[in-house]
């Protein structure tokens, strides 16, 4: 099964909010619908086909874009997005090339990039309309990410919950990466505990995506107002 969301982030840039998005969208729409290189890439792959492979494959590259991301240098203190082989520059353009959507998602920073600072296959990103991210804030800001994940690719379904055995008043729970998320979406804070975004419990899919948008629809006001070369 091919991912849908592609992951792009320089680590050195936005720290861990790569893994947190991850987390988070995995626990809603499963292990298998995401792409973040640091956890997919097979071991002992040849990771820049498998990069292109997957690439190819998903819907929506989602820019991970942090305070630095336009001035980071590499060991030589040459900027790396200068560089055409730096692989955040090169997911970006590939996924422009193939007419991928392509969301930026503003990692602890207000404003886009300026377009003359970027190199030519990458400055039609700055047309992106963006969502804001800030770390150790998930409960307020993957909801609304996840959302416009859900309107980007519409055959996305949140996946389906089990029944939970006993504990706690029981209710709807599923295993994500050994995370249990209980009637919600799994997101992972910065102290490293799930914090869940509660919502009513929802045998039918459909009745599950109502209750998903019910509980979210109030951010859309509020948005308004590697290991491989990516240090």
């Amino acid at each position: 099964m091919a991912p849908s969301v592609f992951i792009n982030f320089r680590r050195a840039d936005t720290g861990g909010a790569a893994p947190h998005i991850d987390t988070g969208i995995r626990g809603t729409f499963g292990e298998a619908e995401v792409f973040r290189d640091q956890r997919s890439i097979d071991k002992g792959a040849h990771y820049p086909d498998q990069i292109r492979r997957k690439l190819r494959k998903c819907e929506l590259l989602l820019a991970l874009i942090g305070r630095k991301w336009e001035t980071a240098v590499d060991e030589d203190h040459r900027r790396c997005l200068d560089d055409e082989t730096d692989w955040v520059r090169m997911e970006i353009a590939l996924a422009l090339q193939w007419g991928l959507t392509v969301l930026p998602v503003l990692v602890d920073r207000d404003e886009m990039p300026d377009r003359a600072d970027l190199p030519e296959d990458i400055r039609a990103l700055t047309t992106r309309q963006a969502l804001y991210f800030r770390p150790h804030q998930e409960e307020i800001y993957l909801p609304p990410l996840i959302k416009a994940i859900r309107a980007a690719v519409p055959e996305l379904r949140p996946r389906r919950r089990r029944n939970g055995a006993g504990g706690g008043g029981g209710g709807n729970v599923e295993d994500v990466g050994g995370i249990q998320s209980k009637n919600g979406v799994v997101i992972l804070g910065g102290s490293g505990r799930g914090v869940v975004h509660n919502h009513p419990s929802a045998d039918d899919p459909d009745d599950f995506d109502d209750d998903f948008d019910d509980d979210f629809g109030d951010f859309d006001d509020f948005d308004d107002d590697q290991d491989k070369e990516r240090s």
